[in-house]
């Protein structure tokens, strides 16, 4: 016995493993995670983006005023980033169940959500902030925060962590496999290039539209799909490399996680 224990090692973090995962949870609770995507995540998004460049449409015609569209600008991002924080709060709870065999309905996902909603929108707000400082500062130090900060919602979520302390934890989380989160984004991206790509070819494309001054009906329905196809990807890829690394770092045990939910 003595043998066995000592000879037990961890299970490594494997980048296939959280593709699975994110891809049972939509499989397994389709029409549940597709709401959160579309009804939390894609129409709100639509409407700010909407909202957004009608908003710079009249300060540039009217005006010209240069502060104002900036400031449009700003409260779109925050606008964008509580957006977010709803939407990872309740595909966290969704993408857990999934990790213990479970199904959660769209009321306890979005009510798991709910309970940390302040804690979430401080992570993403620091979260952005730290890329967009660290991309200033010659684009690595943007790249470095993105690859340890990466798990910090779902901590938030899981472990009901203050802000600070989830950031922490996401650090600790992601030291030793931070190479293989960095592969996982480099994938997620070409995902993204392509997923657009196709959008663009079949005519869902909103740069074009936007270019011209408009914001069609067309664009909107462009603009609601990416960002449901976005929340979908990383509101599951997400939460699936939060749990991936607790399996990791923790022995494999994840007994406790669906029970902080019961």
């Amino acid at each position: 016995m003595a043998t066995a224990i000592t000879g037990y090692e961890a299970p490594q973090m494997s980048i296939g493993r959280v593709f699975e995962r994110a891809f049972a949870t939509i499989a397994h609770n389709p029409l549940v995670v597709l709401a959160i995507a579309v009804v939390l995540g894609g129409i709100p998004s639509a409407l700010v983006a909407y909202l957004g460049h009608a908003f710079r449409a009249d300060a540039l015609a009217s005006t010209a005023d240069r502060a104002a569209v900036w400031g449009a600008m700003f409260f779109s991002w925050v606008l964008s980033i509580v957006i977010g924080a709803i939407v990872q709060g309740a595909m966290t709870r969704a993408t857990v169940a999934e990790a213990d065999h479970q199904r959660a309905s769209f009321a306890e996902c979005v009510a798991a959500g709910a309970r940390v909603f302040l804690p979430l929108i401080g992570v993403a707000l620091l979260f952005g902030l730290g890329i967009m400082v660290g991309t200033i500062l010659l684009i690595i130090p943007g790249i470095i925060v993105m690859v340890m900060w990466s798990v910090a919602a779902p901590a938030v979520v899981v472990e009901r962590d203050g802000v600070l302390s989830a950031l922490s934890r996401s650090q600790d989380l992601t030291k030793g496999h931070r190479w293989k989160i960095f592969g996982l984004f480099l994938v997620l991206l070409v995902i993204y290039v392509v997923v657009f790509s196709v959008l663009g070819l079949i005519g869902l494309s909103s740069l074009r539209a936007s270019a011209a001054g408009q914001f069609t009906v067309v664009n909107f329905i462009a603009s609601l799909i990416s960002s449901a196809l976005i929340n979908l990807l990383w509101g599951t890829i997400q939460p699936s490399l939060y749990v991936e690394l607790r399996q990791a770092n923790d022995g494999g045990s994840l007994d406790s996680l669906e029970d902080i939910f019961a």
